[in-house]
């Protein structure tokens, strides 16, 4: 028998200053109390129930015995105001949930989801800590928004960040105390720039590209290109570093190709150590082999080029049965299964391409060193650059010239952006051609290598330059010759030390940097061989760093130059891929 519900549109909810955000609400249609479920959305809350907001349907969720808060966040759609990202989810979701819990169809019990932008409201709202949050789940999101969301390794994620903020431009323009023509002007501008997304992120300098410089329409933008150090501005919107701030037990779902890992991974490290014994023994960690792009409902088990199997599922079909699992048993107070397993659970790609439980991630590992070796010509593919368990005598150094108007192109991996062929797994061999990529391979393994945990790469480096990138590729090399990404990292030299405090390079003097591939679970196959690419640019997941002392997002056109970089792996100066082998 189908169960009765109320639905009620745009219920203005007040926030604090007096801003009232318009909200969606789905009900059993009764009079008892019910537990209540908020979803924060910036894309239009009136059609939760056809995306399922890609977690759950709302409807579904009414007719499990919750109530549903589904609310347009501030400036977004119905709801007033103009909406600056990030900085109002914290004060905006710790109002709504308090008014949710206040009503008369609330039990008072209320957990908040959401997966992306959504995920970012529930985070913020939980180092917000309103008394009557009692669970959070977030799917695919951020939590650091300096690290591995606006910069990661010092470097712009500009693809991504440009192309989001630009896009928020056409939300600000309406809503502004603008004149008719002022508004006009600026729609045609967004119009005619926002037509050709690879011309925009080849403007130089990219603090004037059309639309973004605009401080009246988008301020935030600019604020983001004048902190590109690790400072308080980034500090007091970072999960991580307030993880103590956080009162409600977490649960949060990431993918191995998601741009966005490097946050659930540092995430779930606080959290294992997070002061509550609650909160610490409570949480739960999921990584599957996904891309950004699933949890709207595309490439469901695929990554890329890769297809995982239908143990991969992902999006609402695989989610809304945790996400009851999880809030069942935190505001209902029921047994489920979720709760009486591991507190982690990871896909292991793309052998067993099936799941793991343990305890906590990483798993224990043992570290497996490959060092870097060639006569001086490790240059493309085609080159001489081996990776060996072996260490390095008197060798040659590897040189490439870095041209920042030449940059190289980002082919896949995690990225949400422009690149060509899309994230996730993509072939890499085209890029491999390159002179201006040192690519360094093994031999065929003999057998099968797993690995589970963080990957990185330590070089001794010297460049020309004051400043410059460096990057780092891992790829399975499959014996029919398809170079498949598995994990990529990049550093920004002038950050090699510290995040808070750069430090530009000695030009020519050798220098060690360790550059982060962050982590993931995969198995190289007997018969593929394991490599490691390095070079100084990702274009256009990453800005292009001039090689100068100018900030590159400030750099114009004369103030790019040529760097000549050199990878040393000597006695002296042993360059190495660590691997982290699980058995």
């Amino acid at each position: 028998m189908n169960k009765q519900l109320i639905v009620e549109r745009d219920v203005m909810v007040p926030m604090r200053d007096d801003i009232n955000l318009a909200t969606d609400i789905y009900r059993p249609d009764d009079n008892d109390e019910h537990p209540v479920l908020v979803h924060r959305i910036p894309y239009n809350k009136s059609v939760a129930h056809y995306t399922g907001s890609q977690m759950v349907n709302p409807i579904v969720a009414a007719e499990h015995g919750y109530v549903v808060v589904v609310q347009d966040c501030r400036g977004c759609f119905v709801s007033e105001g103009i909406m600056e990202p990030y900085t109002q989810e914290a004060d905006d979701g710790y109002d709504c949930v308090e008014w949710a819990a206040s009503q008369p169809w609330s039990n008072g019990n209320v957990g908040i989801y959401g997966s992306s932008y959504m995920g970012i409201t529930c985070l913020q709202t939980a180092i917000a800590a309103p008394p009557h949050l009692k669970a959070v789940m977030a799917y695919l999101t951020g939590t650091n928004f300096y690290q591995g969301w606006m910069y990661s390794g010092g470097a712009l994620e500009l693809g991504f960040n440009m192309g989001y903020t630009h896009g928020k431009a056409r939300q600000a323009i309406p809503r502004l105390n603008l004149t008719t023509e002022r508004k006009a002007y600026l729609l045609e501008e967004l119009r005619s720039s926002g037509a050709n997304r690879e011309a925009l992120s080849r403007f130089l300098p990219l603090s004037e590209a059309p639309i973004l410089k605009e401080s009246d329409v988008l301020p935030y933008w600019k604020e983001y290109l004048e902190h590109p150090n690790y400072d308080e501005y980034w500090e007091k919107l970072d999960v991580v570093a307030r993880v103590s701030d956080i009162k409600a037990p977490v649960f949060h779902i990431a993918g191995w190709y998601d741009q966005f890992l490097k946050g659930h991974l540092d995430l779930n490290l606080a959290l294992q150590q997070h002061p509550d014994k609650t909160i610490r023994d409570t949480h739960r960690f999921i990584v599957g082999p996904w891309d950004h792009n699933s949890y709207e409902g595309h490439r469901l088990t695929r990554a890329g080029d890769r297809d995982f199997g239908l143990k991969a599922l992902s999006g609402v079909m695989a989610v809304d049965r945790l996400l009851f699992d999880w809030f069942d048993y935190w505001l209902k107070g029921e047994k489920t299964p979720l709760m009486e397993k591991p507190q982690t659970r990871y896909f292991s790609m793309p052998v067993e391409n099936d799941w793991i439980e343990c305890e906590s991630w990483p798993p224990e590992s043992n570290s497996l060193t490959y060092y870097l070796h060639s006569e001086g010509s490790a240059n493309s593919r085609f080159g001489d650059g081996k990776l060996t368990n072996l260490p390095p005598g008197p060798e040659s150094k590897d040189t490439f010239v870095y041209d920042p108007l030449d940059p190289v192109p980002t082919v896949g991996g995690r990225t949400f952006s422009l690149a060509a062929g899309g994230s996730g797994v993509q072939d890499q061999a085209n890029v491999e051609e390159r002179n201006d990529v040192l690519v360094f391979t093994s031999d065929i393994l003999s057998e099968s290598l797993h690995i589970a945990g963080n990957i990185t790469a330590e070089m001794w480096i010297t460049s020309s330059a004051p400043d410059t990138d460096f990057t780092a590729k891992l790829v399975d090399v499959s014996q029919d010759g398809y170079c498949a990404v598995v994990a990529d990292g990049i550093l920004r030299a002038r950050f090699r030390n510290s995040y808070e405090t750069p430090e530009f390079l000695v030009p020519e003097e050798p220098t060690l940097i360790t550059i982060d591939l962050w982590d993931t679970a995969y198995t190289f196959e007997a018969g593929n061989s394991i490599r490691l690419e390095i070079s100084s640019s990702s274009f256009p997941r990453f800005s292009r760093n001039a090689n100068s002392t100018v900030q590159p997002e400030f750099a114009r056109e004369e103030d790019f130059v040529s760097a000549t970089q050199c990878v040393l792996h000597d006695e002296e100066h042993p360059s190495k891929l660590l691997l982290p082998v699980h058995n």
